[in-house]
């Protein structure tokens, strides 16, 4: 019988050379490990990203190469990581986010209070296990944009349409349509009024189908920096 290990080894070489196709991602739901990958239509995994756990990608996720997804992980419909991402722990991301290259998501940290901080010497030395900890779980809201290598710490919540600057550590939680920058990450500005806010939480366009984002493209291309109500640039929407 194959063991767990061996899987992993062939599998790691298998991935390698063809990426996650579709008869990839088959084999690995129903090898001898404990990783699953469930994936949307029109779903990109580029080569030499290394998924493990249990991933799932709504439709046209794209991930870009070198990007590690290790744990409970959930990336919502059209988000896209830009490459050389590291996503490990229990992570649940929106719907079209932004996420640049070298972004990382960490939601377990080290434990602190044992003689030694390094997992390496518990299992290899110690034939023992070193317990991670977590505040909880990482979630991200909708249409979040997050720049380049910048770090998302355990327990954070990210709202929907906010920014998190190039660098910046978040260590607590994020308002939607917040600008933070900074380490650790704190409130800038907004992105918008308060009445523009509260319309565009109200309106929660990322739940639209792409027919009704279409029919709607001039709301898309204005700048809300100019308008009175969000209201006054969207066309009838049947089921927002």
């Amino acid at each position: 019988m194959v063991s767990a290990n061996d899987a992993k080894s062939v599998l790691k070489k298998v991935v390698s050379l063809s990426g996650y196709s579709s008869p990839v991602q088959e084999l690995i739901n129903k090898a001898p490990i404990s990783t699953t990958i469930q994936t949307g239509a029109g779903v990109e995994i580029n080569l030499g990203c290394e998924l493990s756990g249990n991933i799932r990608l709504a439709d046209h996720v794209h991930v870009g190469s070198h990007s590690i997804l290790n744990g409970d992980i959930e990336v919502g419909k059209r988000s896209n990581l830009n490459g050389h991402n590291e996503l490990h722990g229990d992570i649940d991301i929106g719907r079209y986010c932004a996420i640049a290259p070298r972004v990382m998501f960490r939601q377990h940290d080290h434990m602190m209070f044992k003689p030694s901080l390094q997992g390496a010497l518990y299992r290899d030395v110690l034939d023992d296990h070193l317990e991670s900890v977590a505040k909880g779980p990482i979630e991200v809201g909708n249409d979040v944009w997050l720049g380049s290598r910048s770090t998302v710490l355990s327990g954070v919540t990210i709202g929907d349409g906010a920014v998190v600057g190039a660098g910046a550590i978040v260590t607590d939680d994020v308002e939607p349509y917040s600008i933070v920058a900074g380490v650790p990450a704190t409130h800038r500005k907004w992105r918008f009024d308060e009445s523009i806010r509260r319309e565009l939480a109200e309106l929660e366009w990322w739940n639209w189908s792409e027919e009704e984002i279409q029919a709607n493209k001039e709301f898309f291309q204005c700048d809300l920096r100019d308008a009175d109500s969000v209201y006054d640039e969207v066309k009838s929407i049947e089921n927002p």
